[in-house]
């Protein structure tokens, strides 16, 4: 594929994977499905899991690695991970040590001519980051599981064309849950996920630059619904006198690559 494109495999509470194609470049970004479900949605791309080139993972928690034990066993494709992450991963699967490829939280790397650059991310885990993928004039940026969003996080974010970042919950629909107290003071706390209005304000910040497209990610099935998450977004971007093409990852695969045309900073919307 000449132009971008991502598309989301899985995104909820219960699973989150995502693919960035750039040309011939295939990084999966989580692996929160089963091998055989990430096969299945990657044949509708024409794709094959040995084709991709690599996988970068955010961090241990199972919805972001639960195909890891299986994928582990059958393939030998570099997985790239925080030290921290790794640490926790390879102790509860050993076999997997023979894949992982270890960084430090902040470092940069490159798959092929791709540099990517991980940033730490607060959040209620080993070590977690977040990327950012870049290749030629064009930034592609993911995070989720995120407590809230630091200056820091803010100015990486900033030179982004593309952003895939999570919209997890309404802060009102958590605190009006069946959860336990303990549970909803995980949820909002630093360390937790981000609430629609927090992501809204990020997303209208980073559109000041160069942000043209952005996918809402990681939407509790509880406590969020597509409707109020770009409902949120879309009315702050207004009001802060900003523009952005808006989508929500579906919690099951995308029905199409949401692709982004480089020269012209135009997106388009194949779904």
């Amino acid at each position: 594929m000449n132009r971008p494109c991502y598309f989301s495999i899985a995104s909820s509470s219960s699973g989150n994977s995502g693919l960035y194609i750039y040309n011939d470049v295939k990084i999966l970004i989580d692996m929160g499905v089963s091998v055989k479900k990430l096969s299945t949605v990657l044949k509708k791309l024409n794709i094959s899991i040995d084709m991709l080139d690599a996988v970068l993972i955010t961090h241990e928690h199972t919805d972001h690695v639960k195909g890891m034990s299986t994928f582990a066993k059958k393939y030998s494709l570099p997985v790239y991970m925080t030290n921290g992450t790794a640490k926790e991963i390879v102790k509860k699967l050993p076999h997997t040590d023979s894949i992982v490829t270890r960084f430090s939280g902040g470092d940069t790397f490159k798959i092929k001519d791709v540099e990517i650059k991980s940033f730490l991310t607060p959040h209620d885990a080993q070590e977690s980051v977040g990327y950012i993928i870049c290749k030629s004039n064009f930034n592609f940026g993911y995070v989720t599981d995120i407590g809230f969003v630091t200056n820091n996080i803010k100015k990486i974010l900033y030179d982004c064309d593309f952003l895939v970042i999570e919209a997890n919950h309404d802060i009102n629909m958590v605190k009006k849950s069946y959860y336990s107290y303990q549970t909803k003071q995980r949820i909002l706390g630093n360390h937790g996920h981000l609430s629609n209005i927090d992501c809204a304000e990020c997303i209208c910040y980073i559109a000041k630059g160069k942000l043209k497209t952005v996918v809402l990610s990681h939407l509790s099935e509880n406590n969020n619904t597509p409707f109020l998450a770009m409902r949120t977004v879309n009315q702050m971007l207004y009001n802060y006198g900003v523009k952005c093409e808006v989508f929500v990852s579906p919690v099951c695969e995308m029905k199409e690559p949401i692709f982004f045309e480089v020269e012209e900073n135009k997106c388009l919307a194949l779904d």
